[in-house]
């Protein structure tokens, strides 16, 4: 079987698990799409009488290592996900990971099941949004912008800014610049990444990248330097890539930590509104 068949059949076991539990699980398909040595994933299947039954992905971000992985209702509750943690363990030691951390939607009662027979402490937890056109319209959110578009420009970002790139994600995230630069050696191998820089009166004062698939676009990385901070820059930025995506008939997503509540409420403001809240749970066994 061709690793492009196995991604299918993990699709449609995604697919599955989602509709059965009515939630969204977290799969980073850029990272499970990439050639292997390029930032893949790792992961792990199990079959039975040749049908997907239970998968587990770990992705890396620099010494972190995130888990997320499903089982086919019918057939849970039979250690399938048990087994398919062993080999993810062995997998984590060989890679010597400073932090691993297990996803899971907080909707999820079989992964809350599981997640209770390991040594997990609560690391922190995301609401993933989306773009709401009538919420947005409800928020006045193009009537209230504090910058004009002219003062805030986004621009593609030249092969030779990598390094200012990688300053923005340091600064911005917590990142030492070694990961940072690592992450952006992956994403060369990946053609669906946009990188923007945003501009101030011509001076780079940010970025984002944006990932495209299927008609959904979702913004990454997106962090104003923070000397520049409450300026209205971010919020600028922000309504005009969804102006962007919207006449190219995207939908637009993202992802905020529930412990950045500035973050939430310029996205509220904007129109996002919540449609899935995952977990992380950080291993300490």
């Amino acid at each position: 079987m061709t690793t492009h068949e196995t991604l299918k059949q993990i699709e449609e076991l995604q697919q599955r698990c989602e509709e059965y539990e009515d939630l969204s699980l977290k799969l980073n398909w850029e990272s499970l799409r990439r050639e292997p040595g390029g930032g893949s994933a790792e992961w792990f299947v199990i079959y039975e009488d040749e049908l997907l039954v239970g998968f587990i992905g770990l992705y890396s971000f620099g010494s972190e290592i995130e888990v997320c992985g499903m089982v086919r209702p019918g057939y849970r509750r039979r250690g399938i996900f048990s087994s398919l943690w062993k080999r993810a363990q062995s997998y984590i030691a060989r890679q010597g990971a400073h932090t691993v951390l297990l996803n899971a939607p907080a909707a999820s009662k079989s992964a809350a099941g599981f997640l209770k027979t390991l040594p997990l402490a609560f690391d922190h937890a995301e609401y993933q949004m989306k773009w709401d056109e009538e919420k947005a319209d409800e928020r006045s959110a193009f009537e209230n912008k504090i910058l004009p578009n002219d003062h805030v420009i986004l621009r593609p970002a030249r092969a030779d800014e990598v390094p200012l790139l990688v300053a923005l994600d340091s600064a911005g995230f917590g990142m030492t610049p070694q990961e940072a630069a690592n992450m952006y050696d992956e994403f060369a191998e990946e053609d669906s990444n946009e990188h923007i820089i945003i501009e101030l009166e011509g001076q780079p004062a940010g970025k984002l990248r944006l990932w495209t698939e299927h008609h959904e676009t979702w913004i990454y990385g997106f962090t104003v330097d923070e000397k520049l901070r409450g300026r209205g820059i971010g919020r600028s930025a922000l309504l005009q890539t969804i102006q962007r995506e919207k006449r190219t008939g995207n939908g637009v997503n993202l992802e905020v930590a529930l412990d950045n509540p500035n973050a939430l409420r310029l996205y509220e403001s904007c129109g996002f509104v919540v449609t899935n809240k995952q977990d992380y749970f950080r291993y300490v066994g």
